[in-house]
């Protein structure tokens, strides 16, 4: 009950304090002040309440409006929220800005991609527009912070594929207290050189950067502006960690890099290129498929000279990066009728003979008709003739027995039809057209044994009225003077049945 009490007093007082106070308040500490100029004083606010009342009544609209702003001016700044935080005591206004900058450039960088492929399309330079990619791989994360470890850089367009490429081993120069395990996992998994163990990484930040910032420029030199960097979209966060670490080590402004998602620039050149319907990429989704497919995965001798010889070609930046540039290409040089070149558009082990001959056989169709009358201008196709990978070294064509020829008069002679037992016999499928019921043939010749005579007088009928229904085993059983045995029908139903079997 004095918890209830409690609760109720508070939120008395919370709706004490959440009163505003409104225009005519604002007035009478104006009209306050100045009756105190005259000399007139007043003890409390209810006394200034009875004397400005009148004023207040007659007061001009525009004066009311005064006061009136200034109530609801007041009443906001009340009602204002206090800053709120969250449980690791962040502010959950830092959170919402951040997440409405990651909103803008998103936008931003789509509309930069749109702005890029439709410039390329007004010039006709979408096929020669050079394309840089770039990726990395990191030893292990601290906090927020990626250490990187491995990055490399790769130019290409659609007309010349893959002009060149730039790799470089990163050595963070410190491992962090407490991540040496983690730094050394990532060693293994990624094939990275563990931080002062071999001269091929390079510490110095400034270098790498200047080196970079080299790289963007060989299409232009003179450009004012760096073109965009494309990548994985769950890259986009280490490449960007890694301009940044190298951009504060060198004191240079990161501003000037923009790091985009390579699955968008892929969706926009597909679209823009495409002549007929089913070319592009309805959604961006299916381009990101396709990139995350990586059908190019596996091919040999692309990765760096390390990877190459730990046997991590597979995980090497280098490779990676070759890797997004033939998957790109492999869709857009089609399209864009250019001519895949080994090395360039696509692997160097790569048939490409194969492949353009299959792409000429599908090209060929069935001309329309006109009158009823078709043209096929298709080729009949071969027959494909199945040839074994590989041989048997072991000839076993000689150990194998040849049959023998047989004639019709050597071929042995089977044995003598017999009247057999099972559900499909003669004389079983004779009871079953007869419709006789199968359980109800009980035979019990232990308990009542058959005497000689009536056993003769079954085998008389049987022989002289072969076409006997057994059903009529009741006149057999009363013609004979026996009256024991007369009654036991189910007996001699069982005889008369054995002996038809056995005479058919």
């Amino acid at each position: 009950m004095n918890s209830y009490n409690n609760k109720k007093d508070n939120s008395s007082k919370e709706k004490k304090k959440k009163a505003s106070k409104n225009a005519f308040y604002y007035f009478m500490i104006d009209f306050r002040q100045e009756q105190s100029k005259k000399g007139i004083t007043y003890e409390n606010m209810q006394q200034v309440a009875v004397a400005a009342d009148p004023k207040w009544r007659e007061a001009h609209p525009h004066e009311k409006a005064k006061y009136e702003a200034i109530a609801k001016q007041q009443k906001q700044k009340g009602n204002a929220p206090a800053e709120k935080y969250t449980s690791t005591g962040i502010p959950l206004s830092h959170i919402n800005q951040k997440e409405m900058e990651i909103l803008e450039a998103k936008e931003r960088e789509e509309n930069d991609i749109t702005n890029l492929v439709n410039l390329g399309v007004c010039n006709n330079s979408l096929t020669t527009m050079d394309i840089y990619l770039m990726d990395v791989n990191y030893f292990c994360t601290v906090g927020d912070e990626y250490l990187i470890g491995e990055t490399s850089l790769l130019r290409f367009n659609i007309q010349d594929g893959i002009k060149d490429t730039y790799h470089e081993f990163i050595n963070p120069g410190y491992i962090p207290l407490g991540y040496s395990s983690q730094m050394r996992e990532g060693c293994i998994e990624y094939g990275l050189i563990e931080p002062g163990e071999s001269a091929i990484s390079n510490g110095d930040y400034m270098k790498v950067l200047a080196h970079i910032i080299d790289y963007l420029k060989r299409a232009d030199p003179n450009a004012k502006r760096l073109p965009p960097i494309f990548t994985m979209a769950e890259k986009v966060e280490p490449v960007q960690q890694f301009i940044y670490q190298m951009c504060e080590r060198a004191e240079e402004d990161e501003t000037i890099f923009r790091v985009y998602r390579l699955d968008m620039l892929f969706f926009k050149i597909m679209n823009a290129l495409q002549e007929l319907p089913y070319e592009g990429f309805p959604k961006q989704s299916l381009a990101s498929m396709h990139l995350k497919k990586d059908s190019f995965k596996y091919t040999p001798g692309i990765a760096c000279e390390h990877h190459e010889k730990i046997d991590r070609a597979v995980k090497c930046t280098e490779s990676r990066v070759k890797r997004w540039a033939f998957s790109v290409l492999d869709f857009c040089c089609p399209v864009a009728g250019v001519r895949a070149v080994p090395a360039r558009h696509v692997p160097p082990d790569l048939d490409l003979d194969s492949i353009h001959i299959y792409q000429e056989q599908k090209k060929e169709r069935i001309a329309p008709s006109v009158a009823n009358l078709a043209v096929n201008t298709k080729k009949e196709k071969e027959k494909r003739v199945h040839v074994p990978l590989r041989m048997p070294k072991t000839d076993y064509s000689q150990s194998i027995r040849v049959a023998p020829d047989l004639t019709e008069a050597e071929f042995p002679k089977l044995g003598a039809p017999r009247a057999g037992r099972g559900p499909y016999s003669p004389a079983v499928k004779e009871i079953q057209k007869e419709k006789i019921d199968s359980n109800s043939l009980t035979a019990n010749q232990e308990k009542c044994p058959l005497n000689v005579p009536i056993m003769a007088e079954l085998n008389v009928r049987i022989k002289t009225e072969p076409s006997l229904n057994v059903n009529t085993f009741s006149e057999i059983a009363y013609s004979i003077d026996d009256d024991e045995l007369s009654n036991k029908t189910g007996v001699i139903k069982d005889v008369l049945k054995k002996k038809i079997i056995k005479n058919s």
